[in-house]
């Protein structure tokens, strides 16, 4: 059973991302769980008390209005779903309810930022914190099927327990992975042992390898993406400043990851 979390704040974005996830991992052996977050506005004062009952009740109301939205999608009626309001900061609080609940990913959509965030500050963030591989659907994005994956090689050594559920989707859907290295420079060469970890890790999976130069890694790889027709794109999250170029890239808003390709952050 693959357990998916599902976090709403009642959007299109968010609907959109369920609607992917429905695709991508179908509803056959599949659990999903809707979450919504809230936070009081003024914690600790005793006048907001009320208030935080009238968001409670309006996070309930809400989580179960886009539950049928949710079930008016393609797979979605015979899907097994749960709902949760949790209380807290989205980040924290989906950490807790991937705790409690054994989640295997977490799905959520966003609308893009209005500055140079690749994700939003909401997807960003969780992405970050998060203990489990969590899948980030632009606002464009359509699932079109499994066949092509760029994954994002910062050339440190290979975690292969990370790379986990980017083995298992590739080889469910026959799809083939290129790995692509951003180069300072034309002269940088590949670390072969880090090449030899590759081949070890997908030894099963039909695999090539691809480079790029470029000072912004996340132009760089969007480039790859686009002339390639990739429809996914993984990295692998580490703290280094490679993410962070993913993330706060100067052109990020400009990227086809930024609006079409989904993101895969498998933790590292």
């Amino acid at each position: 059973m693959t357990r998916i979390l599902l976090p709403t704040d009642f959007s299109d974005g968010s609907l959109n991302a369920c609607a992917y996830a429905l695709d991508l991992f179908g509803s056959a052996g599949t659990a999903f769980t809707l979450v919504h977050s809230y936070i009081d506005p003024i914690p600790g004062y005793a006048a907001m008390v009320d208030m935080s009952s009238t968001l409670y009740a309006a996070s309930v109301e809400g989580l179960a209005h886009f539950a049928q939205r949710f079930r008016g999608l393609k797979g979605g009626a015979a899907a097994l779903l749960t709902t949760e309001v949790a209380f807290g900061l989205l980040s924290q609080a989906l950490n807790t309810v991937c705790k409690e609940k054994g989640i295997d990913v977490i799905v959520m959509g966003t609308q893009g930022a209005t500055g140079g965030d690749l994700f939003g500050s909401s997807a960003g963030a969780v992405a970050k914190s998060s203990a489990v591989p969590v899948l980030v659907v632009p606002k464009d994005a359509r699932y079109k099927g499994l066949r092509h994956i760029l994954l994002a090689d910062d050339h440190l050594r290979v975690d292969q327990s990370a790379m986990r559920m980017l083995i298992q989707l590739a080889r469910r859907d026959a799809a083939d992975i290129t790995i692509a290295h951003v180069l300072r420079n034309e002269n940088e060469a590949p670390d072969p042992q880090v090449l030899v970890d590759y081949d070890r890790t997908f030894a099963q999976v039909a695999h090539t390898y691809a480079s790029a130069v470029g000072d912004d890694v996340a132009l760089a790889l969007s480039n790859v993406a686009e002339r390639d027709n990739m429809d996914l794109v993984a990295v692998l999250h580490r703290q280094t400043g490679f993410m962070e170029s993913l993330f706060h890239g100067s052109v990020a808003k400009h990227l086809a990851m930024h609006t079409r390709i989904p993101v895969l952050v498998l933790q590292h």
